[in-house]
């Protein structure tokens, strides 16, 4: 399939090559149609995708809240070159390097310009691939209104996890808690600056945090808990170690739940405040205190790269050929230590 990338037949149609799940547990590399731009859409020659392990597992594997759409071309952060630009286009210009959403696994993207962000010369493609996914933590630490010297908890050490451990560290939290299941993750969450790494099975867990926060904030329990796993565990465990007025942020996608909450006991009687953190809930245009834009935030984190107080290279596992995408999937789906940070390659086509 590589000799149908950014190649033209049937006359004028320009073609390329996409990843395509085809029905739950299925993955085809595929040819795409490129289509004609509108007015205000870029087209783009892409470099790099990044694989988000868990949006992408839950939409293939038949997942309960998600679409249940096939085929589906699901990825939502690429990096490539500016190609062609529509004839309104007047902030981006043909050779830009830009990070773009929400543009699926493709060789070839065609995107409205609201969706493109350039990227800093400073910062390479393989750091700006990341840019989306560092942007939900970002929105999480936002949408809690974290204030300087207030107790931060992470739960969960993937991608958005470890994102969260930095952007805690940037915002001023004391101290920064990581709980990650993973010993290799909790040594990357010590690495990026948490004060405190624990198992989530370290015996009186939440007894050690209350400690902690006792010495540290003089206050007994979490001021800001993110919840990144997108568990039930991982919920029920952030709902225990929280301060009173506390405030607990989903940030993964607890999209299934089994077993019922005590309200009363974990939310009521200490005023916590659950917040719902997804990118459905950003304003499109406008942004204003506690909520950006995706747009605005996008740039924010691709300036914090360029200025070295975020680090994305160290998230990079691998890069894989898209022609594998069968195989890539199939280990995601089958595999419970697939890593995080895999990229697909898309000039290794041949």
């Amino acid at each position: 399939m590589g000799e149908l990338r950014n190649k033209y037949s049937n006359g004028n149609q320009e073609t390329g090559s996409q990843i395509l799940f085809t029905e739950v547990g299925k993955v085809k590399f595929a040819s795409l149609n490129v289509r004609t731009l509108k007015p205000s859409e870029i087209k783009i020659k892409t470099t790099y995708s990044l694989i988000s392990n868990g949006t992408e597992k839950a939409y293939l594997s038949g997942s309960e809240n998600t679409s249940h759409i096939f085929p589906a071309n699901v990825g939502y952060s690429a990096v490539g070159t500016v190609t062609k630009i529509g004839s309104s286009v007047k902030s981006i210009k043909q050779g830009d390097r830009v990070f773009v959403e929400y543009g699926g696994h493709s060789s070839v993207i065609v995107k409205d310009v609201h969706n493109v962000v350039k990227i800093p010369d400073t910062v390479s493609f393989e750091e700006a691939v990341f840019a989306k996914v560092a942007s939900f933590p970002l929105a999480a630490i936002r949408r809690a209104r974290l204030e300087i010297g207030e107790s931060v908890v992470i739960v969960g050490l993937g991608m958005l996890g470890l994102f969260g451990v930095q952007f805690a560290r940037i915002g001023g939290a004391l101290p920064v808690i990581a709980i990650g299941n993973r010993a290799k993750r909790r040594e990357k969450a010590a690495q990026f600056g948490a004060d405190y790494v624990f198992s989530p099975d370290e015996p009186d867990l939440t007894g050690k945090i209350y400690s902690i926060t006792d010495k540290r904030t003089i206050i007994h329990g979490a001021n800001v808990v993110i919840e990144t796993s997108g568990s039930e565990s991982g919920l029920f465990q952030s709902l225990e170690i929280t301060a009173k007025n506390a405030r607990v942020v989903l940030n993964g996608c607890n999209r299934v739940m089994t077993l019922p909450v005590d309200f009363y006991k974990y939310v009521h009687t200490r005023g916590v405040n659950i917040i719902g953190v997804h990118g459905q809930t950003r304003p499109q245009f406008n942004s204003y205190p506690g909520n950006w834009t995706s747009k605005r935030d996008l740039s924010t984190v691709l300036q914090l790269i360029s200025d070295k107080r975020l680090d994305t290279k160290s998230m990079i596992s691998e890069f894989v050929s898209p022609k594998d995408a069968s195989s890539v999937y199939d280990q995601l789906l089958n595999d419970n230590e697939f890593p995080f940070g895999v990229i697909f390659d898309w000039d290794n086509l041949d």
